[in-house]
């Protein structure tokens, strides 16, 4: 899912205000550039090119199935000592679930069955490098206003590349079902 142009925006001026009030104490990062931020309700790993029509298929049913999904930015966050996060609140369960479903009966299943956590990653700690996140997340807690939006769309994204990857978009669904995407 992409956030909306105005929510990047808004983001990228208020990290932008974070580490300037961090300054000096903000680590070495790997920044994610902002045309990038994606919601990922599901990470599928390598999708064989067979593969690919059958998931499309099948996310446009979940997306069929699925109304609008109300989101807001409300918190920053981290993983650990590699990863900078702002939080993507709203109820995405259900959409994510039916998701990784489709995945899995398409045969793209990536085996990531970790609990969804929306979010959006803003930078990564560059292997080797150690970093202390916290102040970076205190100051972007205290200074973020939340920063809500409607989801209407699912999107399957691809990445290549290592350290900075490249995405792009392989395919769009609306969210036209009747009931909300979490429900």
């Amino acid at each position: 899912m992409l956030p909306p142009a105005e929510v990047v925006r808004e983001l990228a001026t208020t990290v932008s205000e974070a580490t300037a009030a961090v300054g000096a104490g903000v680590p070495r990062l790997r920044w994610t550039d902002p045309s990038r931020w994606h919601v990922t309700l599901a990470f599928l790993g390598p999708v064989e090119p067979g593969t690919r029509p059958a998931l499309a298929e099948r996310l446009g049913r979940v997306a069929h199935r699925h109304g609008p999904a109300e989101l807001c930015l409300d918190g920053a966050g981290r993983f650990g000592h590699r990863v900078l996060w702002v939080r993507v609140a709203g109820d995405l369960g259900q959409l994510a679930a039916g998701v990784r479903r489709a995945a899995v009966r398409a045969g793209a299943d990536g085996g990531d069955d970790r609990p969804l956590r929306a979010h959006l990653t803003l930078a990564r700690v560059p292997e080797g490098t150690a970093a202390d996140l916290r102040p970076l997340v205190r100051t972007l807690g205290e200074i973020m206003k939340p920063s809500a939006w409607t989801a209407r769309t699912l999107t399957l994204m691809s990445s290549v590349g290592g350290p900075s990857p490249v995405y792009s978009v392989e395919g769009e669904w609306d969210l036209s079902g009747s009931s909300p995407a979490g429900r």
